[in-house]
């Protein structure tokens, strides 16, 4: 039994093993190293030996494919997965393009000023807009106080307190 969750970093496989499944095997897959086509990841949804449709993964050196037992899942997870590559690959370039603009002596201060605006600045404005990690697959969450939001990776509704 395998279940599969998506992170905004990573794909994490879960295999049961055993004959009441107790024993666990995690392996997980980066989103940075899957190939790139024509600006996307190289992820496809092809056919089985046995004909079924299955969503296939190319990372550098090794691939990963997966049959789904609900159908037109492998649609979604494609999607998912795209978006997530994405997202995973604009924060690194904006970390990259943080730490050019400020000198290496000044770059550990970068985050800690941030930190202290985005403090000062939450704290007399009282944002009402909330920025929370989804407790089931760790996908980076936005929502306002009081409202309930479903994580576009594993489905989970979570209410931002």
């Amino acid at each position: 039994n395998i279940t599969l969750v998506l992170t905004n970093q990573s794909i994490i496989q879960v295999t049961s093993k055993g004959f009441w499944g107790g024993e666990k095997e995690v392996l997980k897959f980066p989103l940075l190293e899957l190939k790139e086509l024509n600006g996307k990841p190289n992820v496809r949804i092809g056919k089985a030996r046995n004909g079924k449709t299955q969503l296939e993964l190319y990372f550098q050196g090794y691939e990963k494919a997966y049959i789904f037992q609900r159908a037109f899942v492998e649609k979604k997870w494609a999607g998912a997965v795209e978006k997530a590559y994405k997202a995973a690959v604009a924060e690194v370039k904006r970390a990259e393009k943080g730490n050019s603009n400020i000198g290496g002596v000044f770059a550990p201060l970068k985050g800690t000023i941030g930190n202290a605006k985005n403090a000062i600045t939450a704290k007399t404005a009282e944002l009402k807009t909330q920025s929370i990690k989804c407790p089931r697959c760790g996908a980076d969450l936005v929502g306002e106080k009081g409202t309930e939001v479903k994580c576009d990776y594993c489905d989970a509704v979570i209410k931002i307190k």
